[in-house]
């Protein structure tokens, strides 16, 4: 019985690539052990078929942006699971052109930008890609919120001018 071995090792053996590269593939979603996509370098193989995909690109997989739909009363889920979930071929557009498959590492150290209250809906914004984070955190640069009233009845006199100006909830205008 042979030795278990990392899978970056036997690709760069069976590819004639650096171990870098052979990382790289791995990483990207470009290798498939026994038909399995595996996006761990150091995955341990045996006699497992390994199979480089067609394509394959030996590049660093670039961070991501998620943007998501909030439902009202909804908790933001981020946690690798859900995320997958909702990421997943039955949650997808079925005309989606691109067919882009999240890797894992899409799923992982993600800052949630612009939070929203649990009774508020809207988009939400969480990040790998640090100019996003800057971009969107920075205090001297406030991005406008818009928040959407429904009035029941006959409004006061001069009622809508005083929701035009803004009206403070929590502490927040």
């Amino acid at each position: 019985m042979t030795e278990p071995i990392r899978l970056s090792k036997r690709l760069a053996e069976l590819v004639g690539c650096s171990r870098r590269e052979a990382e790289l593939y791995i990483e990207g979603g470009w290798v498939q052990v026994d038909g399995q996509t595996v996006e761990a370098p150091y995955f341990k193989v045996q006699t497992q078929r390994i199979e480089l995909l067609p394509g394959a690109l030996a590049i660093e997989t670039p961070p991501v942006t998620l943007l998501m739909h909030k439902a009202a009363g909804q908790a933001p889920a981020i946690d690798s699971a859900s995320v997958q979930h909702m990421l997943g071929e039955a949650a997808r557009w079925p005309e989606d052109p691109t067919r882009i498959a999240p890797l894992q590492r899409h799923l992982a150290r993600h800052t949630e930008l612009l939070p929203l209250e649990p009774d508020m809906s809207g988009l939400l914004v969480f990040s790998q890609q640090r100019e996003v984070i800057r971009r969107l955190s920075d205090s001297r640069n406030k991005l406008e919120q818009e928040y959407i009233v429904e009035v029941a009845g006959e409004p006061e006199t001069n009622g809508l001018a005083l929701l035009d100006k803004g009206i403070g909830h929590r502490g927040r205008i």
